[in-house]
């Protein structure tokens, strides 16, 4: 049978939801879910009904099937607001009220499609990296912990399908393959994969351990493995926190090994996408120089594949961070320069949400904190694991007094993007933070942390200088203040002398502890 409603159609012999001649990324509960619904069209389905027939009379928080929902309507271009397909009648259940046709005989599908469907092939650059998610195992033995494998297996696949530089096998391909005692490299070649994830669940006592590995499957190397606990009376109310830490962890690991792949071949035989992972490897290390090379590691990914949105972004990413950190320019020229990339980007993709919190940043550094937050606010609407966006909206809280929130924001935006270039600003604004609520000695110790892993980066000197002055650390303090001021003399005025607007809050703090230490402007 086939249902069409839309632009969309629903085949439940491929059991494939299709927009248009474009494959819709669909676990199989969301499918079973949208196919109950279009059967029993006549008629309100209660919540009981459908949790009774979806998970088999499993017992389910109403979240779970409040987030199975809500990926229905996303699918088929619903929202919970709108309500044009399905109908939430309060307190009684759902009905599919949309206007729809149906077809009886074979589908008119020649061949599955083997990846999930891109929002434009353009988006996307020559070179990009793939993977195929295999079947969870449940290494518990136990019925009830092997649906928690399967459906965490099908919903990390699902979060992985939405970063638009990712290929992702479909599950009915890459489910075919079981996990017990595979040659990755053998997977990876019949699939045309580069990587290849696999996991477990397995109960211990009242908790539950799932495990991920991820695995480069030309080489068969283990490339990333990380294991998460929960309680096993939590496994339904965390599903989906778990999913998506997972699948952030697994994007930033890919991402660690592509750069260190674009990193081993020649830098004149680079395609586009490599030739961005190589400015962003540069990037991170935080210097002076290197952003100069990542700049023109960024340029070069522009002319290999003009419609690649990563490029323009990371390019305006790189004149905000020349202005605001390292002083080559003023903040207003970064920005100007920055923000004709980044609305270039989004133009490119609308989903680019990297490059949407870049203009956010932009607001920020002009001054405009209402509007970096609000900005960083629609972003998490949309991902609420974006780092970029994190990272501004915990700079935004801690300028407007917030510090507590913002410090939080800034931890869980550290934990979701361990490499980010932006990592030794976010961590010196800790310091500020510290600085600014007096306690001098944990401002001292974040700020000594980033001088020693980033010592060419100047944002944390002034912070460890000033503090040593609070701290009554005077030979230290002016030992410190001396470096700041002969490294990066453009630097300290800009931030000493000139006092940005975006960071006012901290200025009269910062001079007071620099002046215990010698400075007398």
């Amino acid at each position: 049978m086939r249902f069409f409603f839309g632009n969309h159609s629903l085949d439940t012999s491929c059991r494939e939801l299709r927009r248009g001649e474009s494959l819709v990324p669909t676990t199989p509960q969301v499918f079973d879910l949208l196919e109950y619904l279009i059967r029993n069209r006549e008629r309100l389905v209660s919540k009981e009904e459908l949790i009774a027939v979806i998970w088999n009379g499993r017992v389910v928080s109403e979240s779970a099937l409040t987030t199975r929902l809500n990926a229905v309507r996303h699918a088929i271009g619903d929202s919970g607001k709108s309500q044009h397909s399905i109908k939430t009648i309060a307190r009684r259940g759902f009905r599919f009220v949309g206007a729809l046709r149906e077809e009886r005989g074979p589908s008119h599908v020649t061949a599955p499609n083997l990846t999930w469907e891109r929002p434009t092939s353009s988006t996307v650059p020559p070179g990009y990296p793939s993977i195929a998610v295999l079947p969870f195992a449940d290494v518990s033995g136990d019925c009830h912990h092997g649906f928690v494998a399967e459906e965490l297996a099908e919903d990390v696949l699902t979060e992985l399908a939405k970063r638009n530089w990712l290929v992702v096998v479909s599950r009915p391909l890459s489910f075919l393959y079981k996990p017990d005692a595979l040659e990755f490299r053998r997977v990876g070649a019949e699939l045309g994969v580069r990587y290849v994830l696999e996991g477990s669940v397995r109960a211990l006592g009242g908790r539950i351990r799932v495990t991920g590995r991820l695995f480069d499957a030309a080489r068969d190397v283990l490339v990333w493995v990380a294991r998460y606990e929960r309680a096993a009376a939590e496994t339904f109310a965390a599903h989906d926190e778990l999913t998506e830490a997972m699948a952030a962890a697994i994007a930033s690991a890919i991402v660690h090994a592509e750069q260190r792949r674009a990193m081993r071949k020649s830098a004149n035989n680079l395609e586009a996408w490599e030739a961005y992972q190589r400015g962003m490897w540069h990037m991170s290390k935080c210097e002076p120089s290197e952003l100069a090379l990542a700049q023109t590691f960024f340029q070069r990914a522009i002319e290999l594949d003009p419609h690649y949105s990563g490029s323009h972004g990371a390019l305006a990413w790189s004149h905000m961070m020349s202005a605001s950190i390292f002083s080559q320019m003023t903040i207003a020229d970064g920005c100007a320069m920055a923000e004709p990339l980044a609305r270039k980007a989004i133009a490119l993709d609308d989903n680019d949400l990297e490059s949407r919190a870049r203009l956010a940043i932009a607001s920020m550094l002009q001054g405009d904190l209402e509007e970096a937050f609000e900005g960083a606010q629609r972003v998490l609407s949309v991902n609420g694991q974006c780092a970029e966006a994190l990272g501004v909206k915990g700079t935004v809280l801690l300028y407007s007094g917030r510090r507590q929130e913002g410090r939080e924001a800034i931890q869980q935006h550290l934990k979701l993007s361990p490499r980010d270039p932006a990592r030794p600003i976010r961590l010196s604004q800790i310091a500020a933070s510290l600085y600014i609520d007096g306690n001098f000695e944990a401002a001292a110790t974040t700020a000594r942390q980033v001088i020693r892993q980033y010592p060419k980066h100047p944002t944390a000197y002034r912070w460890m200088a000033a503090s040593l002055g609070q701290l009554g650390k005077i030979a230290e303090g002016e030992e410190v203040l001396q470096r700041l001021q002969t490294a990066w003399p453009s630097s300290f005025d800009m931030y000493i002398r000139q006092r940005p607007r975006y960071c006012s809050i901290e200025h009269a703090p910062l001079v007071r502890g620099l002046h215990k230490v010698g400075w007398r402007g």
